[in-house]
C-alpha cells in the first residue's frame, strides 16, 4: 500500500528504540565453502553422472549404482556392485537395462579395519 507520499505506509509506530534494534541487528552468517571431496578413501555423494553402463561392461567402482529399465517395466532402484564385476542383463529387458553411479562407497572387507583374516 502505498502512503499519500508514494511510499509505502508503515503500520504501526516505529519508536527510536525500534530503529536502533532492527538497523543494529547482526548480519547472517555465510559460512564460506571450504576445500571440497572427501578426504581419500571415504565415500563421496557424485553429481548427476550421465554416463551409463550396459550389462557386460566391468563395474569401474565399488558403489551404488541406479538401474534404469528399458520401457519403464520397473521403476528406477539402486543397487551395490562391486569394481571389476560385470554389470548383469535385466530378466525382462535383457541388455536394454542400464546402470548409473549415484555414489562410490568402499566394501567392507577392502578396509584395513575389516579385512578377512
Amino acid at each position: 500500500m502505498l502512503g499519500k507520499n508514494g511510499r509505502y505506509k508503515i503500520r504501526g509506530k516505529m519508536t527510536p528504540q525500534k530503529a536502533i534494534t532492527r538497523t543494529a541487528r547482526k548480519p547472517l552468517y555465510h559460512p564460506k565453502a571450504e576445500k571440497s571431496g572427501p578426504p581419500p578413501g571415504k565415500f563421496h555423494v557424485r553429481s548427476r553422472h550421465t554416463k551409463l553402463f550396459t550389462p557386460g561392461a566391468s563395474v569401474p567402482e565399488t558403489g551404488i549404482y541406479e538401474v534404469i529399465h528399458d520401457r519403464a517395466h520397473r521403476e528406477t532402484h539402486e543397487v551395490v556392485m562391486h569394481r571389476g564385476d560385470l554389470f548383469p542383463p535385466c530378466d525382462q529387458c535383457n541388455e536394454r537395462v542400464r546402470f548409473r553411479i549415484v555414489r562410490t562407497a568402499p566394501y567392507i572387507f577392502d578396509d584395513e579395519d575389516f579385512v578377512e583374516e
